[in-house]
Formats: C-alpha cells, structure tokens, sequence
C-alpha cells in the first residue's frame, strides 16, 4: 500500500513538474479523488487492526496479571506476538496515514491549478 501512495506521489510529481497546458487538471483532480477515497478505505481497514492488536496487547497484559505460572510461558508468547504486531501496524498505519495526508496536498495543487 505504502509503495501505491509512492507511485502515486511519484506521477503527480512528474505532472506538476511538466506543468503541461493540455493537461485537464480537473480530470486529474477527480482521479486524484477516487485514488484518495480508494486509500481512505485502507486506512479505516488498517485503523480497525491496529486497534484490534493493541486491544489483544491490553487483554494479555491483564491476563497475564492472574494466570498462574503453569501457564505463564504461552501467555507470554502470545503477549510478545501480539506486541510484535501492534508495533508492525503501527508503524505501518503511520507511514499510511501521512502517505494519504500528503495527497491531500496533492489534489489542492491540483484545485489550484483550475481555479
């Protein structure tokens, strides 16, 4: 996904900088626009894991508080895997997250250059 958001950032560099007259930056704006909408759902989808992992992370922190030591070892497995996760997805989200912001600015370049 990250690599998408850079191709992309990548074109519309290209565009800005060709600076053409026969490009229709209206045009370009709207596909622009169903790129961010398409990134939008991603970033709710991938906002929804995150939180789902850092949710687990807390409920193995708890339980971890009252098992005995007879189980002690798989809840801790399972709390570094599920820690090992949330970290993944949190950075992954970060880099997600200000991936689409960045576009954003793309599409008021975009706006600005019709208007």
């Amino acid at each position: 996904m990250i690599k998408q958001i850079n191709n992309c950032k990548h074109e519309f560099d290209k565009l800005l900088a060709e600076n053409s007259p026969d490009t229709d930056w209206e045009k370009e704006a709207e596909k622009l626009l169903e790129r961010i909408k398409f990134f939008q759902h991603e970033r709710i989808v991938h906002l929804i894991v995150t939180m789902t992992m850092s949710l687990l992370t807390v409920i193995f922190v708890c339980v971890l508080n009252f098992v005995g030591e007879t189980v002690l070892i798989p809840f801790v497995l399972l709390f570094a895997l599920c820690l090992a996760l949330t970290a993944a997805y949190l950075v992954h989200y970060y880099r997600l997250e200000n991936g689409v912001q960045e576009l954003y600015g793309y599409y008021e370049k975009f706006v600005g250059k019709f208007t």
